[in-house]
């Protein structure tokens, strides 16, 4: 049993039925406690398939898995401790804010002042303290990714699955996003994000790997990947910034996906 990391994958493949081929194969990765691990791959890379994996939403069928040292499964003390949110919004546009929180909060069994304190903190790392009557339905995009954040904070997680949190968003509610994501991490928080946006993986991360076809490319710190990012032909084209990118589509290559 590891119980210095908060993820420690072994070996971990799966395939779905129907398909000839393996969504993941062979992966094997730690993720430490308190950090802020970024998980980047091109789309079909197996990215949510490992995602579902780690929170128990689909069974281990290879390999081993634990979480915060216990081993990973319909385990309820784990899903306790962590929370998902997902690329998709998930939750209710006929509500407003307040309500959808309230609703969520009442699933984690949540009552009276102890449902009140976690709204009113989610609330508050997530900037919707004016929005709270307003339905989700007509909230901005910005708004909405928000209201997302905060629902998988209600449950205050030990350990925090984010899937590409911040698409379709203007720049000023990315960059509240990352500040908040900062925030949580500096509280003890440890964070698994999943972006397209290197830029991003950049800002908050501090560790990484990147996968394509179900296999694990490349898992190590942000700070050796830049290094041996920096070691490659220049390209005029491309700004410092873009040096992460440019790395990573040399593991990945450059042909188009779904």
């Amino acid at each position: 049993m590891n119980t210095t990391a908060a993820i420690s994958a072994r070996h971990v493949g799966f395939r779905y039925p129907g398909e000839a081929g393996d969504a993941l194969a062979d992966v094997s990765l730690t993720v430490a406690r308190g950090s802020c691990f970024g998980l980047l791959g091109p789309n079909g890379a197996g990215k949510s398939t490992l995602l579902a994996l780690l929170t128990g939403i689909l069974p281990l069928q290879a390999g081993s898995i634990e979480i915060l040292g216990q081993p990973v499964g319909r385990n309820r003390q784990l899903r306790a401790l962590s929370a998902l949110v997902p690329q998709d919004y998930a939750f209710y546009p006929a509500l407003t804010v307040r309500e959808n929180l309230e609703c969520f909060a009442g699933l984690y069994s949540l009552r009276g002042a102890a449902l009140r304190a976690q709204v009113d903190e989610a609330v508050t790392v997530c900037g919707l303290e004016s929005l709270l009557g307003k339905r989700a339905s007509s909230c901005s995009g910005g708004v909405r990714r928000r209201l997302n954040l905060a629902i998988g904070l209600l449950n205050k997680p030990q350990l925090l699955y984010l899937d590409e949190p911040t698409v379709g968003i203007d720049a000023q509610s990315r960059h509240f996003i990352l500040d908040s994501i900062r925030q949580l991490q500096r509280g003890g928080m440890t964070i698994v994000y999943t972006s397209h946006y290197m830029e991003e993986i950049q800002a908050i991360c501090d560790t990484l790997a990147i996968i394509d076809h179900g296999r694990l490319l490349l898992q190590d710190t942000l700070a050796n990947v830049l290094a041996q990012a920096a070691e490659m032909p220049a390209v005029p084209e491309l700004q410092n910034a873009k040096r992460l990118e440019d790395f990573y589509l040399s593991l990945t290559q450059h042909h188009l996906r779904d």
